[in-house]
């Protein structure tokens, strides 16, 4: 098996699970996680805020080798999560596209855009992410529903539109 950047969504329990956080992930040749990036709402103190209404929109990278639960989000790991694959490949396929992934979720940190639950989330951030490799997001939800958020993506990608013109320009 190759290396992988799969989409996954986590149902929300809080919500009866029928909303769901998504997130994107790249795992080895064994299934096993080694990056993950979570959008979401940050803590004043830059911390991942998991019970977020309102905040900063934040996206955070995930490195499974240095595991921090308070800065850095795990859903992979998660046993109700769900996922489906956007791309297998060997290490270096997917390393460049991953670079890609990191870039867009800079630049996510660094807009000063909000959060909101329903608007603009981790759904959204996920499908920049996504977008943002070169690669399509699922078209129908990964879990139960759509999720809230998945497709509003206009403030997001406007953060993407040099990384397009830059794409493009190469």
């Amino acid at each position: 098996m190759n290396h992988r950047i799969l989409f996954g969504s986590y149902p929300i329990p809080r919500f009866a699970g029928i909303a769901s956080h998504n997130f994107v992930v790249w795992t080895d040749e064994t299934g096993r996680p080694l990056y993950e990036i979570n959008g979401g709402a940050a803590n004043a103190d830059g911390s991942f805020n998991y019970c977020a209404i309102r905040g900063r929109l934040t996206a955070v990278v995930t490195d499974y080798s240095k595991r921090d639960l308070i800065y850095c989000p795990e859903f992979y790991v998660r046993p109700t999560s769900r996922t489906t694959l956007l791309l297998e490949g060997n290490y270096t396929a997917i390393a460049t596209k991953w670079r890609a992934a990191v870039d867009v979720a800079s630049r996510i940190r660094a807009s000063g855009l909000g959060y909101s639950f329903l608007i603009q989330n981790s759904n959204s951030v996920a499908t920049a992410i996504a977008e943002g490799m070169g690669l399509a997001p699922p078209s129908a939800a990964v879990g139960r529903v759509r999720a809230p958020g998945s497709y509003r993506l206009a403030k997001v990608m406007r953060i993407l539109a040099p990384l397009e013109r830059r794409r493009i320009d190469s």
